[in-house]
């Protein structure tokens, strides 16, 4: 999450990726970075935060992501 902000803070557009369980603590980082509506893409469950997924469930979660981190990194 720091390295998304520390990114985006040198220019550098970023699509930054979480999963519903760390919600908290990815909103946590970016408001004591000082930008507390840092904006970043979820993934829910079904999708475990392990990131251990069938290739199937990789395939429909890149299905699912890709339009969103496009439209994050073409946007401005």
């Amino acid at each position: 999450m720091r390295d998304a902000i520390e990114l985006e803070w040198a220019g550098i557009p970023t699509a930054t990726i979480i999963h519903k369980a760390v919600q908290g603590s990815a909103e946590a980082m970016a408001k004591l970075s000082g930008v507390p509506d840092f904006s970043f893409i979820i993934v829910d469950y079904p999708y475990i935060p392990t990131a251990i997924w069938s290739k199937e469930e990789i395939r429909d979660l890149a299905q699912e992501v890709a339009p969103r981190v496009r439209k994050r990194l073409t946007a401005n």
